[in-house]
């Protein structure tokens, strides 16, 4: 072989190797984030599963134990946050994920592929959504689990919106959602109770004129993400401090178009705001100072790159993750 071929090789050699991690670091958020309990692993205290029962998995097929753990022992997210850590307890191996642990139930009875009876139930009322009439409906977490469902089935259009927001609604997930300018009236108008609200990866239709009426029509609010929404700018930010009297947990990270002063007055003007993530935002050495400053007045949490006060970040700046659009 020529230095030529040797090197070409070695760099499509890199490259199958590089895409396999990347498909095991993707099967282990999978498993060790949501998909734990539905794959039919025993899940131990704090969301860590035993190894060995975990390479038994059939998408486990592909890579060996010694590949697993030192994917666990090296993976980093983009904020330099370790995806994954691992424990030795009574001779057994347990890993979890660090981050957004949010494990789906089984649908199926144990030991079989016959689905229980509340999955069945919820699925036929999915397939069927039109013959039913849900404005009264006083069950909080049917209603959002049907919203999940039709979600992860990729048929969560207007037409579903339209007939499960209701007033009963108190928590909202559409972090990736494709939704257009009535989707968000719809939640407005629908849903006057709403207290927590995703639309992380919405920035599409996410504007500050929408974001100005709906800050106004949901007094409520206490959890907003609008993480990745990148037409919102300052009006947002202004809208959010005159109105947003309730808000306790705010996610403005990987948006660019929201000014440093912005950022200070929001904080300045919040007095329930809790949480911030501002991790991605440009911000000069005395604009950190500032928040520095009025962070450890407040005693709030900021997650911002390059602030390293213990007294207010966070160890791993992905540690809130889990729980944002949760009950605080």
């Amino acid at each position: 072989m020529d230095k030529k071929s040797h090197v070409s090789s070695e760099k499509g050699t890199s490259k199958t190797q590089i895409e396999k991690d990347e498909r095991l670091s993707k099967r282990l958020c999978y498993v060790l984030r949501y998909g734990a309990v539905k794959e039919g692993l025993t899940l131990h205290e704090g969301g860590f599963v035993d190894l060995d029962q975990l390479m038994s998995l059939n998408l486990m097929r592909h890579n060996t134990r010694e590949e697993v753990i030192n994917e666990v022992d090296i993976s980093l997210s983009h904020r330099r946050a370790k995806r994954f850590e691992r424990k030795e307890e009574n001779g057994k191996t347990l890993i979890r994920a660090c981050f957004c642990r949010n494990f789906e139930e089984n649908p199926f009875h144990e030991g079989s592929s016959v689905p229980k009876l509340l999955e069945a139930c919820v699925q036929f009322i999915c397939s069927n959504l039109h013959e039913y009439d849900l404005e009264n409906f006083p069950d909080e977490h049917l209603i959002s689990k049907m919203i999940q469902k039709m979600k992860k089935q990729s048929r969560l259009n207007n037409a579903a919106l339209r007939q499960l927001l209701v007033p009963a609604l108190e928590h909202l997930d559409l972090s990736g959602v494709y939704i257009t300018d009535s989707t968000l009236k719809m939640v407005w108008r629908s849903c006057p109770n709403l207290r927590v609200l995703s639309l992380k990866d919405c920035g599409y239709i996410v504007t500050d004129s929408l974001m100005e009426q709906l800050v106004k029509k949901l007094p409520h609010l206490e959890s907003l993400s609008l993480c990745a929404c990148k037409h919102v700018t300052d009006r947002t930010a202004c809208a959010l401090s005159k109105h947003a009297g309730n808000l306790r947990e705010l996610n403005l990270s990987w948006i660019s178009t929201i000014s440093e002063s912005s950022i200070i007055d929001l904080i300045t003007k919040c007095p329930q705001l809790q949480f911030l993530d501002i991790y991605d935002h440009t911000i000069s050495p005395d604009g950190k100072t500032l928040i520095a400053d009025i962070a450890r007045q407040r005693k709030m949490k900021v997650v911002l790159k390059g602030l390293t006060d213990k007294e207010i970040t966070l160890e791993n700046p992905c540690s809130l993750l889990p729980n944002f659009g949760k009950v605080w």
